[in-house]
């Protein structure tokens, strides 16, 4: 009678404990931002965009991104699903059926495949065969809640939230990524754009002077031979105009793909980026640990470290509570009880409560496997740690080589445009006063031509190597930073 009562007050209670569980926060839960939906709708370009516009184009728009933000978002669903297994199992079944009476002794096999085909019946065994179907009915609420499992569920939970911490790691790698490659397209239509003003400065010096050759012609004092070499020179710089447009125009398209709008038709502000930047103190060996590339890899090493947790917690005994009412009934006569509505309403009821202990013995052989192949993949992950160590420092002592060295040629073009400059006006003068041939003209002006484009492409040298730095460290606000101060001096001008 005790016992009846005491397993109708859990009967009672069960529901609201049910309630509570299903509020209680799993260990990986609340660490996880929430992914703003803002985030997967892309934003037009304006017709001209500056360096820091495409950057932030890219982020928004880049298909990649928003691929491992949803693979983000299904790895913070199985943090959430991580959170269900301290859950109850709780089933209700209603059924109705017309079954013959026809019965036998005889025992089905468990594991046969006629276990799962023939249906379990109960009742007298038949005198005679009758197929005249009796109505039956069985309604049940079946509860299984795993009470102990010795920090298995806990181990699932600090799993699913690496799982979701490497998905996040890659988000932020795949961001910088993408921010370097729309920088560094950026940068790369500001050279083609530098070109075609260089060349389009030289097409205007050779036309000069191939006027000023046809005048000397015409007036007798050089040969008719230098106005069609003058000609050809002029036809030649053309040609590399076009060219420089065609690069050019191929540099935007680029562009626009990396910003992820490939069919805009964009043009870009460059003049910030021709000039020179501010020279910031050189900083020593930073931690490149924080870089996304090795917090991704580290991430991936605590992913198989928390999948050997589970494995680990996966060979123990469970203990469970069982607990079921059910209720029966049946239309057949032979009862004695008398049946409720012919046999669609249930006749009796019964309830069981009790606890069950199970140990997976025979798991521990594939387990050890298992264990085996996380602990060579968490091996495998750590020298892949290892690895991209290297190659971010490598990345990093090159780039600080690059600044360097770019900053040497930035400060050296200067003197090389006003050298060009002044050989350019003494030789014209020379070839004026018949002292020197077209030659030496020519080659004059070529001259001038070609240190006018490694004058403007040495900035340009000069803002890559800085971004290549920061993306080197895992950070572009740096560049970024020095890119608004130049633009702020550039519009206050």
């Amino acid at each position: 009678m005790k016992f009846s009562i005491l397993a109708k007050r859990m009967i009672a209670i069960l529901p609201i404990v049910t309630m509570l569980l299903a509020n209680i926060p799993a260990f990986a839960v609340g660490r996880e931002v929430e992914v703003p939906d803002i985030q997967f709708q892309p934003i037009r370009p304006t017709s001209a965009v500056t360096i820091k516009e495409s950057v932030d184009i890219a982020l928004r728009n880049y298909p990649t991104i928003t691929s491992k933000l949803f693979k983000l978002k299904a790895a913070k669903g199985n943090v959430e699903l991580a959170k269900t297994q301290y859950l109850p199992n709780l089933n209700f079944d209603v059924q109705v059926s017309g079954v013959t009476s026809n019965r036998i002794a005889s025992v089905v096999m468990n594991n046969v495949s006629g276990f799962d085909t023939v249906p379990v019946d109960s009742g007298p065994p038949a005198t005679k065969t009758n197929f005249a179907p009796e109505v039956n009915n069985l309604q049940g609420c079946n509860l299984n809640w795993l009470l102990v499992d010795y920090g298995l569920r806990k181990a699932n939970d600090k799993f699913a939230y690496a799982d979701a911490r490497t998905a996040r790691a890659d988000v932020n790698l795949t961001k910088l990524d993408v921010a370097f490659q729309s920088a560094d397209a950026f940068l790369d239509a500001v050279a083609a754009k530098q070109i075609i003003r260089s060349t389009n400065a030289a097409l205007e010096h050779m036309q000069a002077a191939s006027l000023r050759a046809k005048t000397l012609v015409a007036s007798g004092l050089r040969p008719g031979v230098d106005s069609a070499d003058w000609d050809y020179e002029v036809s030649k710089t053309r040609i590399a105009l076009i060219k420089a447009e065609k690069n050019t125009r191929l540099a935007l398209v680029a562009l626009a793909e990396k910003m992820g709008t490939a069919t805009s038709d964009i043009d870009i502000v460059s003049d910030p980026l021709i000039r020179s930047p501010l020279k910031v103190a050189e900083q020593g060996a930073l931690d490149l640990s924080a870089h996304p590339l090795a917090r991704l890899k580290s991430a991936e090493i605590l992913r198989w470290k928390a999948k050997r947790d589970v494995l680990d917690k996966a060979y123990r005994p469970h203990l469970w509570l069982n607990a079921s009412v059910w209720g029966r009934g049946s239309g057949s006569n032979v009862n004695p009880i008398r049946e409720v509505a012919g046999g669609f309403l249930p006749q009796v009821f019964n309830y069981m409560v009790g606890v069950s202990y199970s140990f997976p013995v025979m798991e521990y052989f594939p387990l050890k496997a298992q264990k085996k192949m996380a602990l060579s993949n968490e091996l495998a992950a750590k020298a892949d740690f290892d690895l991209a160590m290297q190659v971010l420092e490598k990345k990093d002592a090159q780039a600080r080589v690059m600044l360097e060295m770019a900053r040497k040629v930035a400060a050296e073009t200067p003197t090389l445009v006003e050298s060009a400059k002044v050989r350019e006006i003494k030789v014209l003068r020379r070839y004026s006063a018949g002292l020197t041939d077209m030659v030496s003209l020519a080659e004059a002006e070529k001259a001038l031509a070609e240190a006018e484009v490694e004058d403007a492409l040495a900035q340009v040298d000069v803002w890559r190597s800085i971004l290549a730095l920061g993306y080197a460290q895992g950070d572009l606000q740096p560049f970024l930073q020095l890119v608004d101060i130049v633009e702020g001096s550039t519009k206050d001008k």
